[in-house]
């Protein structure tokens, strides 16, 4: 069932948290800080106390902890929004800690009525800003940006609509952010170091052999040879690593896409098949089963269980969606290694990737959109508008992410 989360924001908590949250940053996060750009808090700071949806981009795990130090750079508290599943993680612990920081659930895909009355409650009320990631999954990838969905638009615009019945002349604005997550300091020792151990589980001959940029290829190639076993594939003997990537993706999509008699993926769509098909699985496991008797909520369980293995097949499509063309040969940073590197971690070696050295944060925020300035707009095409809107935002994210990296001296692997 939906099984909604609201949040249950505790001001002693939260305090308590804002306080140790150098510590935590220091030490649980591998000396993770923030670096905000000329003017960026000047931009956010404008909006200060009015209503608002925060919309940075969303490439890495640790993005909502960067978001609440944010908070404390302006002086405001957020809440957040997040999928469902993460509030079951460790046995539920991390929920409760979610839930009383002032985080609320929403199951991706799903009519989920109560999430969508609590976002448009937080907004109304304008008590706090709130956090939501436009991508709707955790991209993975540094330096670019997933094609975003149009649910950030159109949650604000219900907000909004319900805003005018009592104010009229009020407004909600929506603040596009830039995270870019840099290594200052010379990782390639942690780089090193993560490829042995990946090569040791994966049995390669000659671990240790040749560059970082060569042995993070013959690790690839070996991933995905097992894999191709795993999944029946027999690839021609002529193929590249690429095609062979492609029909690997593929071919995962299309099983788990004949399975909800869907479409499969096709070309640049491939991350909006993912992204449709794990909003299908969570429909699924988080229906609504209050009518189902007793039996048929048994075997809906028993489906549920079968389905949530399809969520391991997904993750494996994503972990390869970064190894194409010359994702990292063309620009072979530290980062953009180390974006490819951790797919392979999390893959072979399991569990979450490790921080591979001291991380600076560059923070940027943008123009924030007003949404009375699109009211004519949305009145005659809503469908129009929230494409204008959601383009402006995936326009203005992707510029910052651009600008933050000529901000930083990068290391490049050999």
């Amino acid at each position: 069932m939906l099984d909604f989360r609201p949040p249950k924001d505790t001001p002693w908590l939260i305090s308590l948290v804002k306080l140790l949250s150098p510590l935590y940053m220091k030490v649980s996060l591998h000396d993770t800080r923030l670096q905000i750009v000329d003017g960026a808090l000047e931009r956010f700071r404008k909006l200060h106390g009015q209503r608002a949806l925060v919309c940075p981009n969303h490439s890495n795990r640790h993005d909502p902890q960067v978001m609440f130090c944010f908070s404390k750079y302006v002086g405001e508290e957020f809440n957040f929004v997040a999928a469902r599943e993460v509030f079951d993680w460790d046995r539920g612990l991390n929920g409760w800690w979610l839930q009383h920081l002032g985080t609320y659930s929403v199951v991706r895909g799903a009519p989920d009525r109560e999430s969508f009355k609590m976002t448009k409650k937080i907004l109304v009320e304008g008590k706090k800003k709130l956090v939501l990631f436009p991508e709707g999954e955790i991209s993975r990838q540094n330096d670019t940006l997933m094609p975003l969905e149009t649910g950030a638009a159109q949650l604000s615009y219900w907000a909004f609509d319900e805003l005018k019945k009592t104010q009229p002349e009020a407004t909600i604005h929506i603040i596009p952010m830039a995270l870019k997550y840099t290594y200052p300091t010379d990782i390639k020792p942690a780089l090193d170091h993560t490829l042995s151990l990946i090569e040791e589980k994966l049995g390669l001959r000659s671990p240790g052999k040749g560059s970082l940029y060569e042995r993070l290829l013959a690790a690839s190639q070996a991933l995905l040879l097992a894999l191709e076993k795993e999944y029946n594939l027999k690839p021609k003997p002529e193929a590249t690593l690429l095609e062979r990537i492609r029909v690997l993706r593929s071919a995962v999509l299309d099983k788990m896409a004949g399975y909800f008699k869907m479409d499969g993926a096709q070309g640049d769509k491939l991350l909006d098949s993912v992204r449709v098909l794990r909003n299908k699985i969570d429909d699924f496991i988080y229906e609504d089963d209050e009518t189902l008797s007793e039996y048929q909520r048994q075997v809906h369980e028993e489906k549920a269980a079968t389905m949530k293995g399809f969520y391991k097949d997904l993750d494996r499509v994503v972990n390869f969606v970064a190894i194409y063309d010359t994702y990292v040969k063309e620009h072979m940073t530290q980062e953009r290694f180390t974006d490819v590197l951790e797919r392979l971690e999390h893959e072979v070696l399991g569990g979450e990737p490790t921080i591979k050295g001291p991380r600076t944060v560059l923070v940027d925020v943008g123009n924030a959109i007003d949404l009375q300035s699109y009211g004519g707009a949305y009145k005659s095409n809503k469908r129009d508008c929230l494409a204008k809107i959601t383009d402006e935002l995936f326009s203005q994210i992707s510029t910052m992410l651009a600008k933050l990296d000529k901000l930083r001296n990068p290391i490049y692997v050999d």
